[in-house]
């Protein structure tokens, strides 16, 4: 595996216009996010616009200082989907920012929110933030993916990268291992020889993550912390991230698209998705585009 890294740093950040009643906190902290990275804004809306659409959106920019000249907004109609992604597309975003629920049930595997539906289409990262604020607070404390995977190097750098843009103080490396590697003890000679087998896994891995680090421009402010756990992958990440009280959780993409199947049977991403710990950054890395989507959640999307 190729252990430089290289972070994801967002030029153009969009968000979704739906008006829904987490609307005007959305544009609030998507703007904060693009002042904090020096990006272009983008306000994309899916559908007619409307005299009502417009008032709304001025009275929103109005209330919040956000000159109007500072954001390019964009409405197309057809499918959210498919649109959204598409003026993705036509506008190299490399950010966007969207309503999503905070939990996914069972019973609503069926009809999925459209931010989870791009989340499991998209061909670039997302973000997804579970309390977007008016008045919008400090990202103090970091949690990110440390897995052995070909896009962990690039997911690390990406953190670090935003952290010093976000002034975040603590950021958690956390490595998922796999359970099944260790012996089960049955007896006390297995125990001893689970403990050394643990002992061995976690230093071999922590040489790996203190290579990735030291491709990575830290701030003077930033604590790096490492952990390695064991159990089953993304469930025990997010786990980890709500006991760490974390105000961003940072993962890779998927290798694979995501179907109905994944949801039921639910497996890494799935865990967090279904319910999400706090504010979560998915990074997509391709061959020829780095991209994140961000995406907000809340209970009103």
């Amino acid at each position: 595996m190729d252990s430089k890294a290289t972070p994801v740093e967002y030029k153009k950040i969009a968000t979704a216009m739906g008006f829904s009643p987490m609307a005007k906190a959305n544009l609030a902290e998507v703007y904060r996010i693009a002042q904090k990275c020096g990006a272009d804004m983008f306000v994309f809306h899916i559908g007619l616009w409307s005299d009502q659409c417009e008032a709304t959106y001025t009275s929103f920019l109005k209330e919040l200082s956000i000159p109007k000249s500072g954001i390019t907004l964009v409405s197309k109609n057809g499918d959210p989907k498919v649109e959204l992604l598409s003026l993705c597309a036509e506008n190299k975003i490399d950010l966007l920012a969207l309503g999503a629920l905070t939990r996914e049930k069972m019973f609503k595997v069926f009809n999925v929110s459209i931010a989870r539906d791009v989340c499991r289409k998209a061909h670039v990262s997302l973000l997804l933030l579970t309390n977007s604020m008016v008045e919008g607070r400090v990202c103090e404390r970091i949690v990110v993916n440390g897995s052995d995977h070909s896009k962990t190097p690039d997911t690390i750098a990406t953190a670090v990268w935003l952290s010093s843009k976000l002034g975040s103080r603590e950021l958690y490396v956390v490595d998922e291992l796999n359970e099944k590697s260790l012996v089960h003890p049955d007896d006390d000679k297995s125990q001893l020889n689970g403990t050394r087998k643990r002992k061995q896994i976690e230093r071999e891995q922590h040489g790996r993550i203190a290579k990735l680090l030291s491709y990575c421009s830290v701030h003077k402010d930033l604590e790096i912390k490492e952990q390695h756990v064991f159990g089953k992958p993304g469930y025990t990440i997010a786990h980890y991230a709500k006991v760490k009280r974390a105000d961003l959780l940072i993962v890779n993409s998927p290798d694979t698209k995501l179907g109905l199947f994944d949801r039921i049977f639910k497996h890494d991403l799935e865990y967090i998705l279904s319910d999400l710990p706090t504010n979560l950054l998915i990074v997509h890395t391709t061959k020829t585009l780095r991209h994140a989507c961000l995406l907000y959640t809340s209970d009103a999307a």
